[in-house]
């Protein structure tokens, strides 16, 4: 018997205890830190258009999900599907656009909770996607960015109540 299965807490082996400790460390890591996520939470309203990403926390998991979408007279085009997810110890933005092309992952390489930076130097546009969040008095908003290649689209989310 090895050393590790000599010893016991609340009679588990310190195996099992270890092993255990470790899920909990790793799934609780990522939970923590998605929080830093929880303001994209609720309705964005691209400013002067009819352009919307609602967020929501995708039921039974810890992925951020929103739905991209216009407006347009009595019609809803969805545009685009948006996973935030953690997975390989990082988070990843993953866009699936409305057609027929593959959903694209962008690695997020910096957050704090006032914003992000999403990349994939691989993609041919965009390769950054920038959220920050600004508080004025007492409104919300989002301004964004998709750049690539020395392009940039820049765009204002104003949070609906």
């Amino acid at each position: 018997m090895g050393l590790l299965n000599s010893f016991s807490v609340f009679g588990m082996p310190i195996r099992w205890v270890f092993t255990l400790l470790l899920i909990f460390i790793l799934f609780n890591t990522g939970y923590t830190q998605h929080k830093k996520f929880r303001w994209l939470i609720g309705t964005w309203k691209i400013k002067d258009k009819n352009e919307f990403e609602v967020w929501k926390i995708k039921k039974g998991t810890a992925t951020l999900s929103a739905m991209a979408f216009k407006v347009q007279g009595s019609d809803t085009l969805i545009t685009e599907v948006i996973n935030l997810t953690y997975r390989d110890h990082s988070f990843h933005y993953i866009r699936d656009v409305a057609g027929d092309q593959e959903p694209v992952a962008f690695q997020i390489t910096s957050f704090d909770a006032k914003g992000f930076v999403a990349e994939n130097p691989r993609h041919d546009f965009p390769k950054i996607i920038r959220y920050n969040r600004v508080r004025k008095k007492n409104s919300e908003y989002i301004e964004a960015a998709i750049e690539g290649d020395g392009k940039i689209i820049s765009y204002v989310f104003e949070k609906l109540k």
